[in-house]
């Protein structure tokens, strides 16, 4: 047996229950006597003696009689005297006969019992056997003569499996039966789907059981494979080809299988390999017809060759009758088909020009109108920001109607006095529009809700739009091919929504840089600088809404995680990473501070500790060009009022500027901090022995965007933002450079701008636990869900109950129905700004405490916010210390 391909096919057997159960009746069967076995075996051999074999056989009693009653029913008609010896029998049926004979007598006997289905079945399958080893002893003589006899074995013993799967599987082995019919598939197939093995790999545990050869072993096991899978296995591929042509050439000639197209195919690349033309196939299976009705005797089967020839007359009458109702069903699903592909062509030229809502739902009725088969259709579109439902219906092919109408707060179509004539059906079916939108928007949906055929489709998460169709009656089901047009249609409506959409935003930004181009004609030349700032601004506060967001959460989570950690380093860590999110906030911040300074938030500082801290991120760097740090500090350094992160930036910059200075050549760094004459302000110088810069130069080093560096190392906007930094802190930053020799930078800042005194966290949790003991209620009210979850999160943490809504409608609703201690309010929101809310708010209620929360308001909207009284702001991404104790003061009243 070839073992490679053997261990490879029997890995890939379901070892499931019903081959367990098959297993174990193979195992149970009753001892074969060892008389049939050497008998079997010893006609099996080519060059077998003829009288040792007749005396074999005569040696069991039993054996002896079955054969001579079977070999007498049969030769009636071939002799009149009757056969009382094996020999006799084997002089006048010959040898290939009593082989048919003894595996009959052996599988009669050992394994199918007596039922009447099993015995039906049971004759069926060996008149395949047999037809299939007349079939295979035909092909060997004309392709390789040498397995004239083997081949008639093998296509004998081919499916011995199915015997097996009969007598343990009666009742599976008709629904096999009923599903091939039924599915159109081969019994192999049905058998593997059913059972979850086969008849192939059943049938070699049978003759691995009885010891046969391993030829037949392959061809009882490989029958079934692909021919290019045989085509690799080292010996006894000829024999496996012929009993597979056979096989094929049996169930055609009984026509008890369709002919699939991989059979038909299989079939082909057979007839190359044995070098068969068609005529010869033809021959073969006539004269095997032939000899058939001549041996079938041996198997008690029907022996009338021109009553099988009717029985195969009336098969293959039935198949063509079954084929002829195909092909008309096939023919009219193909002219509902082609109708509803033109209805689709007819629809992409329809739509090709069209620019607004009404002209789409004017060309999609248009088109439909052309097919008669569809009794009524509806087209709409739902817009979940606006709350609006428009569309169009046609009924009866020719009249129309428009459908408008607006939702309730739940998303409810409210229907007008003049849309009482829509159907109710079809008022349920597009009030279910919600739940037949899926998440993935980039795909339609279908629905069946009789009697409407419905594909969903969506161009963005708020726009949701649905075609309806109703069909005439006995039509009411759509084909596979015919839901993948409808999905096109739908596509392609969606597409061309997507572009009237893009049309409308086209046109207004047209109308916008209309205006802009007029009012840039108006605008001083002398007023260039302060539009770039402006842009500078506007680019910034983009910057800050897509970006605060996000960096808001991850700031949050790590946070929150820090909290929670007990292993130092891990807490170490997430502070480090807490640490840089601020910095890459504050970085946002100062891109906005060109339009809209924002005034320094002041503390104590340690300037050492800030310098110290920026020479930390930058080591690396100088470093890698042999730059060196010197430190000269005033230890009697006073304790200053500033914004350390606003300072830390200034320094950083100032840093990485004397890196790039000293690359080429390295140097020293040194930074020098001392205490002014007066005692009222700090000075700190930053000194590099670098390039230097031209005199022409400093007079424009701190305008926006003015940069002496090559592309890449610079964006002109670091010195600039330091200069309006220290203004704000009421201080001045100068420049003395040289070139060739290095840069002094000069930095004075006021000791005192004002005095702020830290709020002691332990009072603050004091006197919120003084407040009656009641839990504090909090209204978050964000669009994002993530800030939502962190902030309930973090509050309930703080023992406060905590209610969300994800717009200012929905927060303006809550507000009016509950009552809170305090609000957190997003400005930038869908349906109604935070802003709006606000204003709204403080009309009915204005000691309700409130804290803004945002990512991209302006200073304007954050003075406004502010203006209304019991009302902070606080910038994303936040720090949850900082939030939690702008909270404790609220909650408090401080």
């Amino acid at each position: 047996m070839n073992s490679n391909l053997g261990r490879k096919l029997e890995n890939k057997a379901v070892q499931n229950a019903n081959l367990r159960q098959i297993v174990k009746r193979i195992d149970d069967l009753p001892v074969v006597p060892a008389v049939a076995i050497q008998a079997l075996k010893l006609s099996l051999q080519d060059d077998v003696d003829l009288k040792k074999l007749g005396q074999v056989v005569e040696t069991d009693a039993v054996l002896t009689a079955k054969i001579l009653k079977l070999v007498n029913k049969a030769s009636m008609g071939l002799s009149q005297k009757k056969v009382i010896s094996v020999q006799q029998a084997i002089n006048l049926i010959g040898l290939n006969a009593l082989r048919s004979a003894l595996l009959g007598v052996m599988i009669k006997e050992y394994l199918v019992g007596d039922d009447k289905i099993v015995s039906k079945n049971y004759k069926e399958l060996w008149a395949h056997n047999l037809l299939c080893a007349i079939l295979a002893q035909e092909i060997a003589q004309k392709t390789y003569p040498e397995l004239k006899n083997t081949s008639f074995v093998a296509g004998l013993l081919h499916d011995m499996g199915k015997s097996v799967i009969m007598d343990v599987f009666p009742e599976k082995y008709e629904q096999i039966k009923e599903s091939q019919d039924k599915l159109k598939i081969s019994q192999f197939e049905a058998e593997q789907k059913l059972l979850g093995t086969n008849h192939s790999l059943v049938g070699k545990i049978l003759a691995k059981n009885w010891k046969l050869p391993e030829e037949f072993i392959d061809c009882i096991w490989f029958h079934h494979q692909p021919i290019d899978s045989i085509q690799c296995l080292e010996a006894g591929k000829e024999l496996i080809y012929i009993v597979i042509m056979a096989d094929i050439l049996a169930h055609e000639i009984f026509c008890d299988q369709s002919l699939s197209r991989d059979t038909a195919i299989c079939l082909d690349k057979l007839k190359k390999i044995l070098r068969l033309n068609d005529q010869e196939i033809e021959q073969i299976k006539l004269e095997g017809a032939k000899t058939y009705s001549e041996k079938a005797g041996l198997f008690s089967l029907d022996s009338d060759f021109y009553k099988i020839f009717h029985e195969i007359i009336q098969r293959a009458n039935k198949k063509l009758s079954e084929m002829a109702l195909e092909v008309e069903h096939k023919n009219v699903q193909l002219a509902r088909t082609n109708k509803i592909l033109q209805l689709a062509h007819n629809l992409s030229l329809n739509l090709t020009s069209v620019l607004t809502l009404q002209e789409l739902f004017q060309g999609v009725v248009k088109a439909f109108q052309c097919v008669p088969d569809i009794q009524v259709g509806i087209i709409y579109i739902i817009d979940l920001d606006t709350r609006e439902l428009e569309g169009q219906i046609w009924l009866d092919s020719h009249r129309t109607r428009n459908l408008l109408c607006f939702l309730d707060k739940e998303g409810i179509p409210v229907w007008e006095h003049d849309d009482q004539s829509i159907p109710e059906e079809l008022k349920r079916a597009i009030c279910m529009y919600k739940a037949r939108s899926g998440s993935d928007v980039s795909k339609v949906s279908y629905d069946f809700s009789p009697p409407f055929h419905i594909f969903n489709f969506c161009t963005k998460k708020s726009l949701i739009g649905e075609l309806c169709l109703v069909f005439k009656k006995g039509l009411n089901e759509l084909y596979s091919r015919e839901k993948l047009i409808f999905n096109q249609v739908s596509n392609l409506i969606a597409s061309t929504l997507e572009r009237i959409f893009i049309y409308e935003k086209l046109e207004k930004r047209s109308e916008e840089l209309s205006q802009a181009l007029w009012r840039n004609q108006q605008i001083n030349l002398q007023l260039l600088q302060t539009e770039r700032l402006a842009a500078v601004g506007q680019l910034a506060a983009g910057a800050a809404h897509e970006i605060n967001n996000p960096l808001a959460i991850i700031s949050a989570r790590a946070q929150l995680l820090q909290f929670k950690e007990t292993d130092a380093k891990k807490k170490k860590e997430l502070a480090l990473i807490t640490e840089q999110i601020e910095r890459i906030s504050r970085i946002l911040s100062s891109l906005m501070d060109f339009a809209r300074p924002s005034p320094p938030k002041l503390t104590d500082v340690n300037l050492h500790e800030i310098l110290d801290k920026v020479l930390e991120f930058v080591s690396n760097g100088l470093k890698k060009h042999n730059i060196s740090i010197i430190k000269n500090y005033d230890k009697n350094l006073p304790v200053i009022k500033a914004d350390p992160a606003q300072l830390e930036q200034v320094f950083l910059n100032l840093c990485i500027n004397a890196q790039h200075a000293m690359e080429k050549s390295g140097g020293n760094l040194t930074l020098v901090t001392e205490h002014s004459e007066d005692g009222q302000n700090v000075i700190i110088k930053i000194i590099d022995q670098g390039e230097g810069i031209p005199k022409e130069n400093l007079n424009k080093i701190f305008d926006p965007f003015f940069t002496t560096k090559e592309e890449g190392k610079g964006t002109g906007l670091g010195l600039s933002t330091s200069f309006g930094i220290i203004n704000n802190h009421f201080g001045t930053i100068r420049i003395d450079s040289e070139v060739g020799k290095g840069t002094t930078i000069t930095i004075e800042l006021p000791v005192n701008i004002e005095s702020l005194r830290p709020v002691d966290q332990d009072i603050l949790d004091a006197k919120l636990k003084a407040v009656g003991g009641v839990k504090p209620k909090v209204l978050v009210v964000d669009d994002e869900e993530h800030i939502r979850d962190i902030l309930k999160e973090t509050l309930e943490g703080e023992n406060m109950l905590v209610d969300t809504a994800d717009n200012g409608q929905e927060g303006l609703e809550k507000l009016l129905t509950e009552k809170y201690d305090l609000l957190l309010l997003d400005i930038r929101m869908p349906l109604r700004d935070g802003l709006s809310l606000l204003r709204e708010i403080k009309k009915r209620d204005k000691s309700l405490p409130v804290i803004v929360i945002t990512g991209m308001a302006t200073h304007e909207e954050m003075e406004e916010a502010l203006a209304h009284g019991s009302c902070k702001c606080i910038r994303k991404p936040f720090h949850i210390k900082t939030l939690l104790e702008e909270i404790h003061k609220s909650l408090t009243g401080e």
